[in-house]
């Protein structure tokens, strides 16, 4: 489209900052809400380790996260 810009880096780019940003943050928060469903003492038994594992994998990913993207 145009001679100075490049339309079609800048959606990756915009793509690939909100799933680095906001997306990292929304599984930061899902990972709590695993952890806190593991944790509950109101809950059936059938929700504590799969909060447990939600917790787990979601945590990872926000870890993992900003490892991948320095390198």
């Amino acid at each position: 489209m145009s001679h100075f810009v490049d339309v079609d880096a800048l959606w990756k780019v915009l793509v690939a900052g909100l799933l680095g940003g906001a997306g990292l943050a929304a599984v930061y928060a899902l990972g709590l809400v695993g952890l806190s469903a593991y944790t509950a003492e109101d809950t059936g038994s059938a929700a504590r380790p799969v909060g447990l594992a939600v917790a787990a994998a979601c945590l990872l990913i926000v870890l993992v996260g900003p490892v991948s993207g320095s390198m």
